[in-house]
C-alpha cells in the first residue's frame, strides 16, 4: 500500500477517514507499506493491511453466499486467457471514451477482478485504484508495487471503502449484479464520483419489456438483429430460462465440477445460432470457457435494462451521456456525467 492512497480511504462502516494504526515499520513515503493496519477514529473498526493490500471488508460479513461469490471469483481469474491489446480494446468500448479521456485521471476499477482493466487504465495515463471482494487481484500485487499510479484495495461494493467524490472517474464493468443488490452496489458506488466526474457501468441483461428490447443500442455488426427484434427478444426470453435452471445446480456444485461442465458449452458457443443459447460467443474457446463459468457459478446474479439504469443515473444526479451499444443479448450499459450540485 503507497501512503497517498491514504488519503482517499475511508471506513466501510461509516465513511469516515481512516488513520494507520499498526505499521511494521515507519513507512518511508516513497515505499510501499507491506503489512499493518489502518483504524477508524469514528467507529473504531481496524483493519489489517497485508502483503501490501488493505483489507477493507466490513466487519460481521457472513453470508455463505458472499463467501462463495469470493471464491468463484478467485478461482475464476487464475484461468482467464486474455491479452492486454485486446483488455485495452475491449476496455475503451465498454467505457465509452478515448484513450485521451484517462490522462492524469484518478480512476476506480470498482470490481477489478485479475486486473484487466487496471492495467489498461494505468498504461493510458491514469492513477488507478483497484478494488474487489475476491483476491482475484494476487497476480495485481506485484505490478502495483513497481507501478506508482498503481494501487489495489480488497473492499465490498456495498459499503466501498472511499470517501465520497475522491475519483475523476469510476468504471465498474460486470460486477455490480454480482452482489446481493445491484442497485444499491450502483448507488453506492455513484457516490464516489466528484462532480462533474464520469461512471460508466455494464450489467447482465434481460428482454424485459418488448417496447424498450426494441429501443436498446445495437452495434454496427449486430444492426441484422434489428430487422428481426420480435424473434430476438423470444431468444433472449428462452436463454434466461435455460441459464435459471442451469443455475439451480450450478450454484450448488464443487468449482471444479461447474468448469467442466463448461466444456461443452464453450463447444457449443462455436456454433452458428446454438452459440446464442450459450453464455458466450467469444471467438476464442478459452474465453468462452472462462466466460461460461463467470455466468454459471456466482451464486448472485441479477438481469436489468437500460431503463433501470436511467432511473439510478437520475436517483444519484448522474446525467446520461449515451448507453453501450451491444449484439444480440441485452448488455445495458452507460457512461453517465455526474451533475455540480
Amino acid at each position: 500500500m503507497k501512503m497517498g492512497l491514504l488519503a482517499w480511504l475511508a471506513s466501510p462502516c461509516c465513511g469516515e477517514p481512516m488513520r494507520y494504526a499498526r505499521l511494521d515499520r515507519m513507512p518511508d513515503p516513497k515505499a510501499d507499506i507491506e503489512d499493518g493496519a489502518l483504524a477508524c477514529g469514528s467507529c473504531r473498526c481496524e483493519y489489517p493491511i497485508l502483503a501490501g493490500v488493505p483489507r477493507l471488508l466490513p466487519p460481521g460479513e457472513a453470508d455463505r453466499r458472499v463467501a462463495a461469490t469470493s471464491r468463484s471469483f478467485t478461482w475464476e481469474w487464475t484461468r482467464y486467457p486474455g491479452t492486454p491489446a485486446e483488455d485495452e480494446r475491449i476496455f475503451l468500448e465498454e467505457c465509452q471514451l478515448e484513450p485521451s479521456d484517462f490522462k492524469d485521471k484518478k480512476v476506480l476499477d470498482a470490481g477489478c477482478g485479475m486486473g484487466r482493466y487496471s492495467l489498461a487504465a494505468a498504461s493510458l495515463g491514469a492513477e488507478v485504484t483497484a478494488v474487489d471482494l475476491s483476491e482475484s487481484w494476487a497476480a495485481l500485487v506485484p505490478v502495483a508495487r513497481e507501478t506508482p499510479s498503481l494501487h489495489v484495495v480488497q473492499g465490498d461494493l456495498l459499503h466501498p471503502p472511499f470517501q465520497a467524490a475522491a475519483f475523476d472517474l469510476v468504471y465498474s464493468h460486470g460486477v455490480m449484479h454480482h452482489t446481493r443488490d445491484t442497485r444499491q452496489a450502483f448507488l453506492a458506488v455513484a457516490k464516489l464520483v466528484k462532480p462533474e466526474g464520469l461512471l460508466s457501468v455494464w450489467l447482465y441483461g434481460k428482454a424485459g419489456r418488448f417496447a424498450d428490447f426494441a429501443t436498446n443500442p445495437l452495434r454496427p455488426d449486430r444492426v441484422w438483429v434489428g430487422r428481426h427484434r420480435r424473434l430476438a427478444w423470444f431468444v433472449v426470453g428462452a436463454r434466461h430460462i435455460v441459464s435459471d435452471i442451469l443455475r439451480v445446480f450450478t450454484t450448488r456444485l464443487p468449482l471444479s465440477l461447474t468448469y467442466l461442465l463448461c466444456y461443452p458449452l464453450a463447444l457449443l458457443g462455436a456454433l452458428p445460432l446454438v452459440k446464442y443459447l450459450t453464455f458466450s460467443v467469444h471467438p476464442r474457446f478459452r474465453v468462452r470457457l472462462v466466460e461460461n463459468f463467470d455466468w454459471l457459478s456466482p451464486p448472485f446474479q441479477y438481469h436489468h435494462t437500460k431503463e433501470e439504469l436511467a432511473a439510478w443515473c437520475e436517483a444519484a444526479g448522474f446525467d446520461v451521456v449515451r448507453f453501450l451499444p451491444h449484439g444480440l443479448v441485452p448488455k445495458p450499459g452507460v457512461l453517465a456525467r455526474k451533475r455540480r450540485r
